[in-house]
Formats: C-alpha cells, structure tokens, sequence
C-alpha cells in the first residue's frame, strides 16, 4: 500500500551489544497525524521496512576472528487509520528472540482539534528534549540508553502546534506496562526504563519550544522537564525521579545540528541510592542515578537527482555522561555515512566508539561505576527497505 498523506521520518538505532544484542530497530515514524483526518471516509494505510544488520566489533576477540557478524535485525509494520478527527497508530516490531522479540513500539489513538493541536493516549513519546531524537544516526546517542531519548510511556498527551510556539504536556502512567514485576518480562520493551526492584509511574512531562525562521534557517530553541515517582515494590517504598533540558536544533540547507544539556536525579529507595537498574530488548544495566548529559551531533546532506542515488549525508555525534560520586564519566562518538538509493532503501555505515560504555565493551555497569577505562569501538553496517 502506498503512503499518500504523509512522509517517512526515519530515526536509525542499534541491534547489538557486547554480550547480547541490542536493537534499538530504527523507527519507521510514520506519523498518524500526518494523515487527512477531517474526512467523512474512514482512511487506512500499511507501512514498514525490513533490515539486514553487519557488526565487527573490536573489543570481542571471538567475533574478531570470525570477521564479524551478519544477521536478520528487524521487520516492523506500522497501520495508521483515521475518521473525521479521529485516528490511531500502531507501530509493531518484530525482532529476534535474543532482543526482545516482539514488541510493540507505540500505539495511541488520537484526536485533532480544528487549531491543529491534538491529543493521543495510549503508548506515546515523553515530550522531552529534541524530539523524535537528538541524533541522526542509526546507533543512536547516549541519552537513549538513560531513558532521556526515544522514550515511550503509558499515558496521554497534548499537543500544541504553533507557527512560532510548540509546547507538549503529558502525563505518563507507567513505562510499558506487562502487568507483571518479573524482570525477564518487564526489560522486553522498547524505550529504556528503571527496571529491577524499581519501576516508573505518575510522571509529569512537558517541553516548550520557540521556532525562528530566517531565509533558509529554522531554528528551535527549547527547554524540557520531567518529574515522577520511582515505587519500589519489593520495599513498598515511594521514591522520586526528575530531568530538566535546555535543547537546540538548526536546519540550514543541507546542514543539520542537534544540541541538548541536562540534568537528572533518580531517586530510588532500595538496597542502593547511586544507581539505578534499566533496561530495554531483554537486557538489563546499571545506571548511575544522578549525572551530567552533554550530546552534539551534526549532519551534512548531498541531494542527487538520478533514479536511483537520492542522497549521500555524513554525520557524527558526541555524547557525555558526567557522573556523581566521584565516578569517571561515560563518553560515547559516532562518525557515519547514510546512502539512500532508489528512495526506499537506507544503508548507514557506522564507526562507533564507546568509554565506560556498556554497549561498547564489556561490563554491564559502565554507565554506573568505572570498570574498563578504555576506549573500545565497532564498525557496523545497516541495510534497510522501507515501505
């Protein structure tokens, strides 16, 4: 079925890490409020992609010399149906067993009001920080492994959309919810969030934005917070958790910036206050619970006009995690290439490089305590039809 009243907006992320694979599975954001809802006929539109992954990892002697890996990473379908002002969105992956399985991305219904704004309920996207990610690779940035980037949580949200002010407002339930405290059930979800003996409930979101637009500048210069309660459900305790962003975004031609700073406290009541276990794909790590996020990334886009090479466009991102405690900080650099051929196909050529990183390495906490202290990196190539 062909998309007729909206366009891709394609966000790339991660299959594996380490010890385990780790897919992020790269979005295809086919927004439902995109589509012509002020119609008396019912609308109804499929769209997904199917992607191939290859990965060398440098630190894993074994992989090393086997030369790598190439695998299945995902197949993902995304429905969008509306009627007059309703509509609703459901974006399902399928994905190995190793991460995660099956698994539901985001899925609201909505309603538009007649000034454009809108409202969606269900499984909607925290209103926090550049949005729909401060990156524009595949890997994605630091910020997602903490939860602050590509999360998605149980709730509602309101949505204002201005020509010079956009602000968000959304109250989330819980994280994605599996009724059940079983940490091997709850960690198969897709955005990153406070797992183990902790879950996140009742948080409060909410961001403003302020767009200018010059000749051929857009500028959006915004400002994010969020605040929630952490219950620990073994204890029968009620804990806290709080984030506060100043985020940048330029688009210049063919030139793009992302920036973002901000703070955040988890709060936990437990056996430990200094960290915090989260996790997402079926795996679980440990984050320290209060720290520093400072994340550039930049991209340069080369339009082609032939039928069958669209674009070339390179990009490189930075991302540092400053701790508390006295702890060495994690810093994450990605330097790529996007190719996109015949205006489906996406292939993204990475180099990503990781310190104190659990993804890039080999210890589950290195986003908590210091361990390895060394630069480790892996080479990674991801090949994808979206349609």
């Amino acid at each position: 079925m062909h998309y007729n009243y909206g366009r891709f907006l394609l966000i790339l992320v991660t299959l594996s890490i380490s010890n385990f694979v780790y897919s992020q599975a790269a979005d295809i954001d086919i927004k439902a409020d995109t589509l012509a809802v002020d119609s008396e006929k019912p609308r109804f539109t499929i769209n997904g992609a199917f992607r191939v992954h290859y990965k060398d990892e440098f630190y894993n002697e074994t992989r090393k010399k086997e030369g790598g890996e190439f695998g299945f990473d995902l197949f993902g379908l995304v429905v969008n149906a509306s009627h007059k002002k309703f509509k609703i969105m459901a974006d399902m992956r399928f994905m190995p067993a190793s991460s995660g399985g099956i698994m539901l991305k985001e899925g609201w219904v909505g309603y538009d009001f007649q000034n454009g704004d809108d409202i969606q309920v269900g499984l909607v996207q925290s209103p926090f920080g550049n949005l729909e990610y401060n990156s524009y690779s595949w890997f994605l940035g630091i910020g997602y492994a903490l939860g602050f980037e590509g999360k998605y949580a149980m709730g509602a949200k309101y949505h204002h959309k201005g020509n010079t002010w956009d602000w968000q407002l959304a109250f989330m339930k819980n994280a994605m919810e599996t009724f059940t405290n079983d940490p091997a059930l709850r960690q198969n979800q897709w955005s990153a969030s406070v797992l183990g003996d902790n879950k996140e409930i009742n948080e409060l979101a909410g961001q403003i934005v302020y767009k200018i637009k010059t000749n051929n500048f857009l500028h959006k210069i915004g400002v994010s917070g969020q605040f929630g309660q952490l219950y620990n459900f073994v204890e029968d305790r009620m804990g806290s958790r709080n984030a506060f962003a100043f985020h940048y975004n330029m688009d210049y031609k063919n030139l793009g910036i992302k920036a973002e700073v901000y703070k955040y406290e988890f709060n936990p009541k437990g056996k430990s206050s200094e960290y915090v276990d989260m996790g997402s794909f079926g795996y679980t790590y440990q984050v320290v619970s209060k720290g520093d996020v400072y994340a550039l990334s930049a991209k340069y886009s080369i339009p082609f006009k032939g039928k069958s090479l669209n674009e070339i466009a390179f990009y490189s991102e930075y991302g540092y995690l400053g701790k508390k405690y006295n702890l060495k900080a994690s810093e994450m650099l990605t330097n790529g290439v996007l190719i996109r051929v015949l205006d489906g196909i996406y292939t993204y050529v990475e180099y990503v490089a990781g310190y104190n990183h659990p993804f890039l390495g080999s210890n589950q906490a290195s986003l908590y305590n210091d361990y390895d202290n060394k630069w480790h990196a892996r080479l990674q190539c991801n090949i994808g039809y979206y349609f």
